[in-house]
């Protein structure tokens, strides 16, 4: 049995990754990412534009009481400038300032005749005197160097602004000159060439033809692969290169970056390592892939997107009715792979499309199994919730909708009735307070009241107020965060359902999400709180 191609793993989220808008991270938050990263088995991380901005500066300084194992941090930088000594070039003194801990330095070269002309609006010659001497100069200060090869996919397929062909003298002109530079980074045995489809372009069979090309042509050099989703080919190209020969391929673990994104490599690892077309980690560290990007979109600030591929929630799922037959019959049957090899589980959801198969094969997995009857009951009972996507957005929800309906879930409260006052003037001063009568146990009816900042807030802390006294636990779990979505608002205008989620947490806890599903925002919210505190008594009983 022939064995996989060993491919490294190159990451530039904190690099490439940042040029996408609304996108942040905290220098904690950061460190703790790259760490998590070597533990996984990634290659190579880098970790900013030297000396671009102040994040990087305090990055770099944060990173040197920071263990990141036999991962490579790398730095991001450009060639001299025109007329500029080596020395003297502030990309160049940021790198070496750092490069005891930061060993590894990417130099972006621009390789089309295009850019170099109108860009750098400097001659071919020095472009390539540049690039020697920076190159030089950096190996010869102990650094690794690789260099990334700015529009080489458009140099080696002879496009020019906006895709267009080039005449075929200036495509010829050009491909010479990508060549020239291509030769001059072997002779000056550069670790890794990296062949850059800058704006998304690309094609497979282009990718094919120019890695393929290269290696053939130039079999001392090392290729790598940096591509980009503007035509939603990224992890296909990213694969076709794999296949035509590249040791290397740069991306970012959840597919962020500039315009459309770059190539997702939780994608790219997952789908090839998969299904045995190539090795980026040891075999034992692909059950940590689900949890790297779980935390790496936690880090940004992210959910996890429902159809990521590999990680996604809905990854190895099913909503639909008679695929959720099948599943129940023959485990198995709609999966691709078996998910555990990248430590995910199946999942059966509940929506509007599934049957009272997804409801009695998700209630067994929850450990709440229903009969058909109940199963059915449970459909009649919950129409909203279904609807509206209330049992897709929170498992904890239909776990107590299963246990409400078999007898299951202890009789500590209800809700006997509620109100909630929203008044603001025309200074914008705003008071809510939410009032309800709640049932303790069998007999104890209450009434609770309390301000907000809001009506969740109001409703949360008027709840809590009460409940503390029967309950101490609840004094331990806290309100997280909260999310409104109005339901198909094209067709109910103002009476559209709303669905609610609200997270909670506790030290020492894993957090829950709960849902709530009504034609009233408050009432959904409501219901969301409900069954949170409902769940955090139950795994405390």
């Amino acid at each position: 049995m022939t064995s996989a191609r060993q491919v490294e793993i190159f990451d530039t989220s904190l690099r490439d990754g940042m040029q996408q808008p609304n996108i942040e991270i905290s220098i904690p938050n950061a460190v703790a990412l790259l760490q998590r990263m070597s533990g996984f088995g990634v290659h190579y991380a880098e970790i900013g534009f030297a000396g671009a901005n102040q994040f990087v500066a305090d990055l770099t300084r944060a990173l040197d009481s920071a263990d990141t194992g036999a991962m490579k941090l790398a730095l991001f930088g450009r060639t001299r400038g025109r007329g500029t000594r080596v020395q003297d070039w502030p990309d160049a003194q940021f790198i070496l300032s750092h490069k005891a801990r930061v060993p590894v330095a990417v130099l972006v070269i621009k390789s089309r005749l295009l850019d170099i002309e109108r860009s750098l609006e400097t001659t071919l010659e020095e472009n390539l005197l540049m690039a020697r001497e920076t190159i030089d100069y950096l190996q010869q200060s102990g650094l690794e160097v690789l260099v990334d090869f700015e529009h080489a996919m458009d140099a080696c397929c002879g496009r020019r602004e906006n895709g267009e062909l080039c005449d075929p003298v200036y495509r010829a002109r050009s491909l010479d000159y990508f060549h020239q530079l291509t030769e001059q980074c072997i002779a000056q045995r550069v670790h890794r060439i990296v062949i850059c489809d800058t704006t998304g372009g690309a094609s497979p069979e282009e990718v094919t033809q120019v890695i393929s090309g290269l290696t053939q042509r130039y079999p001392d050099g090392r290729f790598g692969f940096h591509g980009h989703t503007d035509r939603g080919l990224g992890v296909a190209n990213a694969r076709a290169a794999v296949f035509a020969g590249a040791v290397q391929i740069q991306g970012t673990l959840l597919g962020t970056g500039e315009r459309c994104g770059n190539v997702n490599l939780t994608t790219v690892i997952g789908s090839m390592q998969l299904r045995g077309e190539a090795e980026f980690v040891p075999p034992a560290n692909l059950a940590g892939l689900t949890r790297l990007a779980h935390s790496a979109f936690g880090a940004f600030g992210f959910e996890v997107p429902h159809s990521s591929p590999i990680v996604g929630r809905g990854a190895f799922g099913t909503w639909a009715g008679m695929h959720g037959s099948s599943e129940r019959k023959n485990p198995g049957a709609y999966l691709w792979s078996d998910p555990a090899r990248v430590g995910a589980s199946p999942v059966i959801g509940v929506n509007g499309q599934s049957g009272k198969a997804n409801i009695l094969l998700l209630s067994e997995s929850l450990g709440a199994p229903l009969d058909s009857t109940q199963a059915q009951a449970l459909l009649d009972a919950n129409q909203p919730m279904i609807e509206g996507g209330g049992f897709t957005s929170s498992e904890v929800s239909f776990r107590l909708a299963c246990l409400r309906i078999v007898g299951g879930l202890p009789n500590r409260f209800s809700v006997k009735s509620w109100r909630v006052i929203d008044e603001s003037d025309e200074t914008r001063n705003r008071y809510v307070q939410a009032s309800m009568q709640l049932t303790i146990g069998d007999a104890s009816v209450i009434t609770t009241r309390a301000e907000g900042s809001g009506p969740v807030d109001a409703l949360t802390k008027a709840m809590r107020r009460e409940l503390e006294k029967w309950y101490p636990v609840i004094a331990k779990m806290r309100l997280g965060t909260f999310s409104v979505k109005a339901i198909d608002v094209s067709a109910h205008d103002t009476a559209a359902y709303v669905r609610v989620t609200v997270s909670f947490n506790a030290d020492g806890h894993q957090p829950w999400t709960t849902a709530g599903v009504s034609s009233d925002m408050n009432q959904a919210a409501l219901m969301a709180i409900e069954d949170g505190f409902h769940h955090w008594l139950l795994v405390n009983k």
